[in-house]
């Protein structure tokens, strides 16, 4: 029989999941709005920054209008943020499939593992530096990424495991939390990493 205490905690979680799956869709929405690349980089923004709320703060505010909100208030900075990611992952992916020597193609695979792990955080440091330059957005982010690298490696893991399961199961799922379930992870580790952080710091000061 199930207590109230389970039932809440059913409650919450069903509600989180459907969080997700809203999310997703503004997600999607947003970016098709801003017809895709000057939308993609202020609509991940906007779910990282609701994410951080949720997660980090214990804030659930309406999803729609914090959505909206965020999704204009940085816009050029998360805009031009998203492009420099772009071009570098489009600059590796084209050398790795056109390179015809076998070394400079493992370079630039090995280039591109790094940027992955330099960039996973990047919009979740936007959202924890705001005010600061792209350049210190960029650097904040590298060192969460590799500074706690065994977090990065499992987050990767569980998240690419999740759309192996999702794409031999039900492929249409990728669609409707693939984007939000990859920011949930990446804000339930970017939350993981800050608590470090925080403890360490305290660790220094006694």
């Amino acid at each position: 029989m199930f207590s109230l205490e389970k039932l809440s905690s059913l409650n919450d979680l069903l509600v989180g999941f459907w969080k997700i799956i809203y999310l997703n869709i503004l997600w999607i929405l947003f970016t098709i709005l801003g017809l895709g690349i000057f939308g993609i980089g202020p609509a991940t923004y906007a779910i990282s920054k609701y994410l951080s709320r949720w997660l980090i703060y214990k804030e659930e505010p309406a999803v729609f209008k914090s959505f909206f909100t965020y999704y204009k208030e940085n816009f050029l900075q998360s805009m031009l943020t998203s492009w420099i990611i772009i071009f570098i992952f489009y600059v590796l992916i084209v050398n790795i499939f056109n390179l015809q020597i076998w070394y400079l193609q493992i370079i630039n695979v090995l280039m591109l593992i790094a940027a992955t792990v330099s960039f996973t955080h990047v919009f979740n440091s936007m959202v924890l530096l705001d005010g600061e330059t792209i350049k210190d957005i960029f650097r904040y982010s590298m060192m969460m990424g590799f500074g706690y690298l065994h977090y990065t490696i499992i987050l990767w893991t569980v998240i690419l495991a999740c759309y192996y399961l999702m794409s031999i199961s039900y492929p249409l799922l990728i669609l409707i939390v693939g984007v939000g379930l990859t920011a949930l992870s990446i804000a339930y580790v970017a939350k993981k990493i800050i608590g470090d952080i925080q403890t360490e710091e305290q660790k220094i000061n006694i």
